[in-house]
Protein backbone atom coordinates (compact mmCIF):
# COMPACT_ATOMS: atom_id res chain seq x y z
CA UNK A 1 0.00 0.00 0.00
CA UNK A 2 1.32 3.68 -0.94
CA UNK A 3 0.98 6.28 1.44
CA UNK A 4 -0.83 8.73 0.03
CA UNK A 5 -3.83 8.03 2.60
CA UNK A 6 -1.35 7.36 5.52
CA UNK A 7 -2.37 9.95 7.92
CA UNK A 8 -5.89 8.72 7.66
CA UNK A 9 -5.48 5.09 7.50
CA UNK A 10 -2.91 5.71 10.51
CA UNK A 11 -6.14 6.34 12.94
CA UNK A 12 -7.59 2.86 12.15
CA UNK A 13 -4.24 1.00 12.95
CA UNK A 14 -3.34 -0.30 9.29
CA UNK A 15 -1.32 -3.03 10.30
CA UNK A 16 -4.33 -5.08 11.51
CA UNK A 17 -6.59 -3.94 8.62
CA UNK A 18 -8.04 -6.48 6.68
CA UNK A 19 -7.33 -4.91 3.39
CA UNK A 20 -9.53 -7.49 1.13
CA UNK A 21 -12.98 -7.02 3.38
CA UNK A 22 -12.39 -3.33 3.25
CA UNK A 23 -12.11 -3.13 -0.10
CA UNK A 24 -14.77 -5.08 -0.64
CA UNK A 25 -16.49 -3.03 1.47
CA UNK A 26 -15.44 0.24 -0.45
CA UNK A 27 -16.32 -1.09 -3.69
CA UNK A 28 -20.02 -1.60 -2.67
CA UNK A 29 -20.71 1.20 -1.36
CA UNK A 30 -19.39 3.01 -5.23
CA UNK A 31 -21.61 0.69 -6.49
CA UNK A 32 -24.51 1.27 -4.10
CA UNK A 33 -23.81 4.95 -5.28
CA UNK A 34 -23.78 4.31 -9.13
CA UNK A 35 -27.35 2.86 -8.39
CA UNK A 36 -28.93 5.74 -6.79
CA UNK A 37 -28.16 7.78 -9.54
CA UNK A 38 -29.56 5.52 -12.52
CA UNK A 39 -32.82 5.31 -9.70
CA UNK A 40 -33.10 9.20 -9.24
CA UNK A 41 -33.29 9.25 -12.65
CA UNK A 42 -29.77 11.19 -13.40
CA UNK A 43 -28.36 9.64 -16.14
CA UNK A 44 -30.92 8.80 -18.55
CA UNK A 45 -28.71 10.08 -21.68
CA UNK A 46 -25.71 7.38 -20.39
CA UNK A 47 -29.01 4.58 -20.33
CA UNK A 48 -30.23 5.29 -23.81
CA UNK A 49 -26.75 5.67 -25.11
CA UNK A 50 -24.72 2.44 -23.31
CA UNK A 51 -25.81 -0.83 -24.30
CA UNK A 52 -27.46 -3.10 -21.67
CA UNK A 53 -24.73 -5.58 -20.73
CA UNK A 54 -22.96 -2.92 -19.62
CA UNK A 55 -25.10 -0.33 -17.72
CA UNK A 56 -26.74 -2.73 -16.11
CA UNK A 57 -24.23 -4.45 -14.38
CA UNK A 58 -22.38 -0.78 -13.34
CA UNK A 59 -25.77 0.60 -12.36
CA UNK A 60 -28.58 -1.01 -12.66
CA UNK A 61 -27.53 -3.83 -10.10
CA UNK A 62 -26.06 -1.69 -7.75
CA UNK A 63 -28.60 -2.51 -5.17
CA UNK A 64 -26.65 -5.63 -4.54
CA UNK A 65 -23.87 -4.31 -2.88
CA UNK A 66 -26.43 -4.07 0.38
CA UNK A 67 -25.81 -8.34 0.45
CA UNK A 68 -21.98 -7.53 0.26
CA UNK A 69 -22.22 -5.24 2.91
CA UNK A 70 -24.30 -7.94 5.29
CA UNK A 71 -21.48 -10.78 4.24
CA UNK A 72 -19.12 -8.24 5.19
CA UNK A 73 -20.94 -7.27 8.26
CA UNK A 74 -21.04 -10.83 9.63
CA UNK A 75 -17.87 -11.87 9.06
CA UNK A 76 -16.53 -8.66 10.86
CA UNK A 77 -18.76 -9.55 14.00
CA UNK A 78 -17.44 -13.32 14.39
CA UNK A 79 -14.17 -12.15 14.39
CA UNK A 80 -14.63 -9.47 16.93
CA UNK A 81 -16.77 -12.19 19.07
CA UNK A 82 -13.92 -14.88 18.81
CA UNK A 83 -12.32 -14.27 21.83
CA UNK A 84 -15.34 -12.74 23.61
CA UNK A 85 -17.26 -14.70 26.80
CA UNK A 86 -20.88 -13.63 25.69
CA UNK A 87 -22.71 -13.75 29.60
CA UNK A 88 -25.31 -10.81 30.39
CA UNK A 89 -22.46 -7.10 30.50
CA UNK A 90 -20.71 -8.45 27.59
CA UNK A 91 -23.94 -9.44 25.80
CA UNK A 92 -24.72 -5.57 26.19
CA UNK A 93 -21.48 -4.36 25.94
CA UNK A 94 -21.29 -5.80 22.55
CA UNK A 95 -24.59 -4.15 21.40
CA UNK A 96 -23.51 -0.87 23.17
CA UNK A 97 -20.34 -1.07 21.37
CA UNK A 98 -21.98 -1.60 17.75
CA UNK A 99 -24.07 1.12 18.27
CA UNK A 100 -21.54 3.72 19.71
CA UNK A 101 -19.56 3.04 16.08
CA UNK A 102 -22.42 3.54 14.04
CA UNK A 103 -25.48 5.73 15.32
CA UNK A 104 -23.24 9.10 15.58
CA UNK A 105 -22.80 9.05 11.35
CA UNK A 106 -26.10 7.94 10.93
CA UNK A 107 -27.43 10.73 13.18
CA UNK A 108 -25.10 12.96 11.72
CA UNK A 109 -26.32 11.97 7.85
CA UNK A 110 -30.23 12.30 9.23
CA UNK A 111 -29.41 15.71 9.97
CA UNK A 112 -27.30 16.61 6.08
CA UNK A 113 -30.20 15.09 4.56
CA UNK A 114 -32.69 17.32 6.19
CA UNK A 115 -31.12 20.36 5.36
CA UNK A 116 -30.50 19.06 2.06
CA UNK A 117 -34.02 18.54 1.33
CA UNK A 118 -34.88 22.08 3.14
CA UNK A 119 -32.83 23.69 0.96
CA UNK A 120 -34.54 21.97 -2.34
CA UNK A 121 -37.43 22.73 -1.21
CA UNK A 122 -36.62 26.53 -0.89
CA UNK A 123 -34.56 26.96 -3.92
CA UNK A 124 -37.39 24.68 -6.11
CA UNK A 125 -40.11 26.57 -4.37
CA UNK A 126 -41.36 22.91 -3.10
CA UNK A 127 -43.60 21.87 -0.20
CA UNK A 128 -41.25 20.75 2.51
CA UNK A 129 -43.06 18.82 4.79
CA UNK A 130 -41.10 18.27 8.32
CA UNK A 131 -41.08 14.79 9.56
CA UNK A 132 -43.04 14.13 12.30
CA UNK A 133 -41.51 13.90 16.09
CA UNK A 134 -42.71 10.12 16.08
CA UNK A 135 -40.47 9.58 12.82
CA UNK A 136 -37.68 11.18 13.99
CA UNK A 137 -37.44 9.17 17.29
CA UNK A 138 -38.20 6.02 15.36
CA UNK A 139 -35.30 6.82 13.29
CA UNK A 140 -32.90 7.57 16.47
CA UNK A 141 -33.49 4.27 17.66
CA UNK A 142 -33.25 2.35 14.32
CA UNK A 143 -37.10 1.64 14.24
CA UNK A 144 -38.81 3.44 10.92
CA UNK A 145 -39.42 0.01 9.64
CA UNK A 146 -41.01 -1.28 12.53
CA UNK A 147 -43.28 1.45 13.01
CA UNK A 148 -43.53 1.53 9.01
CA UNK A 149 -42.27 5.24 9.03
CA UNK A 150 -41.09 7.05 5.72
CA UNK A 151 -37.83 6.85 5.70
CA UNK A 152 -36.03 9.91 5.68
CA UNK A 153 -33.28 8.52 3.30
CA UNK A 154 -33.74 5.05 1.56
CA UNK A 155 -30.90 3.76 2.37
CA UNK A 156 -31.69 3.88 6.03
CA UNK A 157 -33.59 0.03 6.35
CA UNK A 158 -30.45 -1.60 5.94
CA UNK A 159 -29.80 -0.27 9.14
CA UNK A 160 -32.67 -1.22 10.99
CA UNK A 161 -31.94 -4.64 9.75
CA UNK A 162 -28.00 -4.61 10.71
CA UNK A 163 -29.17 -3.57 14.77
CA UNK A 164 -31.49 -6.35 14.21
CA UNK A 165 -28.34 -8.68 13.14
CA UNK A 166 -26.24 -7.57 16.35
CA UNK A 167 -28.99 -8.11 18.64
CA UNK A 168 -29.71 -11.23 17.97
CA UNK A 169 -26.11 -12.58 17.37
CA UNK A 170 -25.03 -11.34 20.61
CA UNK A 171 -28.06 -13.00 22.09
CA UNK A 172 -26.93 -16.22 19.94
CA UNK A 173 -23.96 -16.49 21.24
CA UNK A 174 -24.66 -15.63 24.86
CA UNK A 175 -27.22 -18.61 24.37
CA UNK A 176 -24.40 -20.59 23.12
CA UNK A 177 -21.76 -19.73 25.71
CA UNK A 178 -24.59 -20.41 28.39
CA UNK A 179 -25.15 -23.67 27.22
CA UNK A 180 -20.94 -24.72 26.69
CA UNK A 181 -20.52 -23.24 30.35
CA UNK A 182 -23.60 -25.16 32.27
CA UNK A 183 -23.74 -28.60 30.31
CA UNK A 184 -20.17 -28.76 29.51
CA UNK A 185 -21.39 -28.62 25.45
CA UNK A 186 -18.05 -28.67 23.66
CA UNK A 187 -18.68 -26.05 20.54
CA UNK A 188 -21.73 -25.07 21.68
CA UNK A 189 -21.37 -21.93 19.25
CA UNK A 190 -20.45 -23.71 15.93
CA UNK A 191 -23.34 -25.70 16.87
CA UNK A 192 -26.12 -23.05 17.42
CA UNK A 193 -24.49 -21.09 14.51
CA UNK A 194 -24.92 -24.16 11.61
CA UNK A 195 -28.38 -24.87 13.22
CA UNK A 196 -28.95 -20.77 12.44
CA UNK A 197 -27.97 -21.41 9.38
CA UNK A 198 -30.21 -24.18 8.51
CA UNK A 199 -33.05 -22.57 9.61
CA UNK A 200 -32.69 -19.32 7.80
CA UNK A 201 -32.70 -21.35 4.42
CA UNK A 202 -36.23 -21.38 5.22
CA UNK A 203 -37.05 -17.59 3.46
CA UNK A 204 -34.43 -18.24 0.58
CA UNK A 205 -35.77 -21.01 -0.26
CA UNK A 206 -39.26 -19.62 -0.20
CA UNK A 207 -40.65 -21.96 2.11
CA UNK A 208 -41.38 -19.15 4.82
CA UNK A 209 -42.23 -15.50 3.51
CA UNK A 210 -43.84 -14.16 6.44
CA UNK A 211 -40.83 -11.68 8.76
CA UNK A 212 -43.19 -11.78 11.70
CA UNK A 213 -42.77 -7.94 12.18
CA UNK A 214 -42.76 -5.17 9.46
CA UNK A 215 -38.84 -4.51 8.49
CA UNK A 216 -38.01 -8.06 10.43
CA UNK A 217 -34.88 -9.40 10.01
CA UNK A 218 -35.15 -13.03 8.95
CA UNK A 219 -35.40 -12.67 5.26
CA UNK A 220 -32.15 -11.49 4.79
CA UNK A 221 -30.72 -13.14 7.97
CA UNK A 222 -28.72 -15.68 5.71
CA UNK A 223 -26.96 -13.30 4.51
CA UNK A 224 -25.38 -12.17 7.14
CA UNK A 225 -25.01 -15.90 8.34
CA UNK A 226 -23.09 -15.95 5.75
CA UNK A 227 -20.38 -14.12 6.52
CA UNK A 228 -20.39 -15.36 10.10
CA UNK A 229 -19.85 -18.91 8.54
CA UNK A 230 -17.10 -17.62 6.41
CA UNK A 231 -15.02 -17.15 9.71
CA UNK A 232 -16.14 -20.08 11.84
CA UNK A 233 -14.97 -22.17 8.58
CA UNK A 234 -11.72 -20.48 8.09
CA UNK A 235 -11.00 -20.57 11.63
CA UNK A 236 -12.37 -24.63 12.56
CA UNK A 237 -12.15 -25.94 9.44
CA UNK A 238 -13.25 -29.76 9.74
CA UNK A 239 -16.73 -29.67 9.87
CA UNK A 240 -17.80 -25.83 9.71
CA UNK A 241 -15.76 -25.36 6.25
CA UNK A 242 -18.00 -28.61 4.60
CA UNK A 243 -21.04 -26.79 6.23
CA UNK A 244 -19.81 -23.47 5.10
CA UNK A 245 -19.19 -24.60 1.41
CA UNK A 246 -22.67 -26.63 1.00
CA UNK A 247 -24.51 -23.49 2.41
CA UNK A 248 -22.92 -21.21 -0.08
CA UNK A 249 -24.18 -24.08 -3.24
CA UNK A 250 -27.59 -24.05 -1.79
CA UNK A 251 -27.76 -20.10 -1.94
CA UNK A 252 -26.37 -20.23 -5.13
CA UNK A 253 -28.45 -22.80 -6.91
CA UNK A 254 -31.59 -21.20 -4.76
CA UNK A 255 -30.66 -17.98 -6.66
CA UNK A 256 -30.47 -19.60 -10.23
CA UNK A 257 -34.11 -21.42 -9.57
CA UNK A 258 -35.71 -18.26 -8.16
CA UNK A 259 -33.38 -15.99 -10.13
CA UNK A 260 -32.72 -14.01 -7.34
CA UNK A 261 -29.30 -12.07 -8.05
CA UNK A 262 -29.39 -11.71 -3.64
CA UNK A 263 -29.01 -14.79 -2.84
CA UNK A 264 -25.87 -15.25 -6.07
CA UNK A 265 -24.35 -12.30 -4.56
CA UNK A 266 -24.05 -13.84 -1.04
CA UNK A 267 -22.98 -17.02 -2.24
CA UNK A 268 -20.66 -15.38 -4.62
CA UNK A 269 -19.19 -13.19 -2.00
CA UNK A 270 -19.20 -15.73 0.65
CA UNK A 271 -17.05 -17.94 -1.09
CA UNK A 272 -14.12 -15.34 -2.96
CA UNK A 273 -13.93 -14.45 1.10
CA UNK A 274 -13.38 -17.58 2.37
CA UNK A 275 -11.19 -18.62 -0.36
CA UNK A 276 -9.46 -15.59 0.33
CA UNK A 277 -9.23 -16.45 4.18
CA UNK A 278 -7.98 -19.68 3.34
CA UNK A 279 -5.35 -18.40 1.55
CA UNK A 280 -4.24 -15.94 4.16
CA UNK A 281 -4.94 -12.68 1.59
CA UNK A 282 -7.33 -10.79 3.55
CA UNK A 283 -4.19 -8.22 4.48
CA UNK A 284 -2.74 -8.05 1.29
CA UNK A 285 -5.48 -8.33 -2.07
CA UNK A 286 -7.77 -5.24 -2.57
CA UNK A 287 -4.42 -3.15 -0.61
CA UNK A 288 -4.75 -0.33 -3.34
CA UNK A 289 -4.65 2.96 -1.41
CA UNK A 290 -7.27 4.43 -3.17
CA UNK A 291 -9.44 1.63 -2.68
CA UNK A 292 -8.80 1.78 1.05
CA UNK A 293 -9.32 4.98 1.12
CA UNK A 294 -12.72 4.55 -0.55
CA UNK A 295 -13.49 1.64 2.14
CA UNK A 296 -12.37 4.36 4.85
CA UNK A 297 -14.83 6.25 3.87
CA UNK A 298 -17.51 3.79 2.68
CA UNK A 299 -20.03 3.64 5.94
CA UNK A 300 -20.43 7.57 5.61
CA UNK A 301 -20.59 7.21 1.66
CA UNK A 302 -23.46 5.08 1.91
CA UNK A 303 -25.28 7.19 4.27
CA UNK A 304 -24.76 10.24 2.80
CA UNK A 305 -24.62 9.43 -0.97
CA UNK A 306 -28.32 9.73 -1.85
CA UNK A 307 -29.25 13.59 -0.95
CA UNK A 308 -25.67 14.69 -1.98
CA UNK A 309 -26.13 12.62 -5.54
CA UNK A 310 -29.16 14.39 -5.99
CA UNK A 311 -27.89 18.14 -5.10
CA UNK A 312 -24.95 17.52 -7.35
CA UNK A 313 -26.76 16.20 -10.51
CA UNK A 314 -29.35 19.55 -9.87
CA UNK A 315 -26.75 22.14 -9.72
CA UNK A 316 -24.60 20.41 -13.11
CA UNK A 317 -28.33 20.50 -15.15
CA UNK A 318 -28.64 24.02 -14.29
CA UNK A 319 -24.90 24.87 -15.19
CA UNK A 320 -24.71 22.51 -18.09
CA UNK A 321 -27.22 20.60 -20.39
CA UNK A 322 -28.89 18.04 -19.92
CA UNK A 323 -26.98 15.70 -22.32
CA UNK A 324 -24.98 12.71 -22.64
CA UNK A 325 -21.71 15.48 -21.70
CA UNK A 326 -23.77 17.02 -18.52
CA UNK A 327 -24.49 13.61 -17.30
CA UNK A 328 -21.06 12.24 -17.57
CA UNK A 329 -20.06 15.44 -16.08
CA UNK A 330 -22.87 15.09 -12.81
CA UNK A 331 -21.03 11.92 -12.11
CA UNK A 332 -17.69 13.48 -11.88
CA UNK A 333 -18.99 16.19 -9.57
CA UNK A 334 -21.09 13.34 -7.84
CA UNK A 335 -18.82 11.19 -7.03
CA UNK A 336 -16.44 13.79 -5.64
CA UNK A 337 -18.82 15.52 -3.93
CA UNK A 338 -20.05 12.52 -2.21
CA UNK A 339 -16.09 11.45 -0.97
CA UNK A 340 -15.14 14.68 0.34
CA UNK A 341 -17.96 15.45 2.44
CA UNK A 342 -17.96 11.72 3.49
CA UNK A 343 -14.21 11.51 3.95
CA UNK A 344 -15.21 14.90 6.21
CA UNK A 345 -17.87 12.88 7.84
CA UNK A 346 -15.44 10.05 8.99
CA UNK A 347 -12.43 12.86 10.30
CA UNK A 348 -15.40 15.07 12.44
CA UNK A 349 -17.60 12.38 13.18
CA UNK A 350 -17.36 8.55 12.41
CA UNK A 351 -13.53 8.34 12.95
CA UNK A 352 -13.95 9.58 16.68
CA UNK A 353 -17.18 7.58 17.25
CA UNK A 354 -14.66 4.26 16.48
CA UNK A 355 -12.38 5.58 19.02
CA UNK A 356 -15.45 6.34 21.46
CA UNK A 357 -16.33 2.55 20.82
CA UNK A 358 -13.20 0.78 21.11
CA UNK A 359 -12.97 2.12 24.92
CA UNK A 360 -15.96 0.05 25.72
CA UNK A 361 -14.41 -3.12 26.89
CA UNK A 362 -15.00 -6.49 25.98
CA UNK A 363 -13.49 -9.27 28.73
CA UNK A 364 -11.39 -11.25 26.27
CA UNK A 365 -10.93 -15.22 26.60
CA UNK A 366 -10.33 -17.97 24.54
CA UNK A 367 -13.06 -19.40 23.10
CA UNK A 368 -12.03 -21.43 19.88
Amino acid sequence: MDNKFQPALASLNPKFRLCFPDGLRGIAAAWVVLFHMAAGHHIEKIKSTLPDFLYTPIFSWGYLGVSIFFVLSGFVMALTANKVKFNTINSFRFGLRRLVRIAPPYYFAIAVTLFLIAIKSTTLHLPYVTPSLGNLISHLFFLEEFFNMPLINTVYWTLCLEVQFYIVFACLLWVADLIETKLNFPNARTTLIILSCIISLLWPFKIISTTLWTGGFFRLWYSFLAGVLVYHAWRDRGISLKVAIVYYLLLFITGLIFKSLLELVVAITSLILLFACLREKLHSWLSNSWLQFLALTSYSLYLLHNPITGASFNITSRIFSNGLIGECLGIIISLVACILISYLSFLVIEGPSIKWSRKIILQKITIF
